[in-house]
C-alpha cells in the first residue's frame, strides 16, 4: 500500500470543470487532496496497488514555452513504484482528464503534455495521461470495496480457521471456503469480512482486474 511522500503541493487547489475537491485517506496513513472525482479515483487505485510505495499530489511545476509565451503546467499526481531486479524505483507522473475534455481541448493541452514528457525523460521518469477509461476499471471497484476492510478489528481465531481450511482446499472460491470452514450461514457471514481483509492485505490472492464475487478464484499468496 502507498504512503504519503513528503512535500507540499506546488500550487493552490482549485475546482476544475466537472470536478469536486476532496481528500483521500491513504492505507498507510495521511491524506491526499484531489481536485476531481477522477483524480480521487486515480489516487485510490495507486494507493491499493501493492507495488506503489509513495504518492504525492501536484508534485512539480513544469515551466515551458509555447508560441513565444512562457507557460506553466502542474501535473496531478506522482507515484513511486517499488524497485524491481536491482533497478532504481520507477517514478510516474500522472495527469488525469476526462476523455471528452481531451477531445475538446486537445490542441490547447498537447503542448503541456509534450513539455511534461520531455521533463520526465530528462529525469528517467515516465509521464502518463489517464482518462476514465484507464482509471474506472474493475480494479478500482475492487479497491474501493476492499479498502474498507483494512481497518477492521483483527480476529486471529477466525483468520486462523480460514487459513487452515484454505491450506486443505487449495485454490477455491470465497463461497466454497466459507462453506467448508463453517457449517451454519451465520458463522459464514461473520467470517466473510475477515476473508475480505486477507484479500485486501494480499494474504489471499485473487485477480483484482476482474470483478470480485463470491465465485472468484482465490488462492494463498
Amino acid at each position: 500500500m502507498a504512503r504519503l511522500a513528503s512535500g507540499a503541493p506546488v500550487r493552490t487547489f482549485r475546482v476544475k470543470k466537472r470536478g469536486v475537491t476532496g481528500k483521500v485517506q491513504l492505507s498507510e496513513g495521511g491524506r491526499l487532496r484531489s481536485e476531481s472525482t477522477l483524480e480521487r479515483d486515480l489516487i485510490i487505485t495507486l494507493d491499493f496497488h501493492s507495488d506503489v510505495r509513495a504518492v504525492i499530489e501536484q508534485p512539480v511545476r513544469i515551466d515551458y514555452e509555447h508560441e513565444g509565451q512562457r507557460r506553466r503546467f502542474t501535473p496531478d499526481v506522482l507515484a513511486e513504484f517499488d524497485a524491481v531486479g536491482g533497478h532504481a524505483p520507477r517514478i510516474v507522473l500522472y495527469e488525469v482528464k476526462f476523455h471528452q475534455e481531451l477531445q475538446e481541448r486537445w490542441g490547447e493541452l498537447r503542448p503541456r503534455f509534450k513539455a511534461a514528457t520531455h521533463y520526465c525523460r530528462q529525469r528517467g521518469w515516465r509521464f502518463k495521461l489517464m482518462t476514465e477509461r484507464q482509471i474506472r476499471t474493475p480494479f478500482l471497484k475492487n479497491a474501493q470495496f476492499l479498502r474498507g476492510y483494512l481497518g477492521i478489528r483483527d480476529d486471529p481465531v477466525t483468520r486462523g480457521q480460514l487459513l487452515y481450511m484454505f491450506r486443505a482446499l487449495g485454490p477455491t472460491t470465497p463461497q466454497a471456503l466459507l462453506a467448508a470452514a463453517y457449517w451454519d450461514e451465520q458463522s459464514q457471514m461473520k467470517a466473510l469480512p475477515y476473508l475480505w481483509q486477507m484479500v485486501a492485505e494480499r494474504v489471499v490472492g485473487v485477480d483484482l482486474h476482474q470483478p470480485l464475487t463470491m465465485a472468484s478464484t482465490i488462492w494463498m499468496d
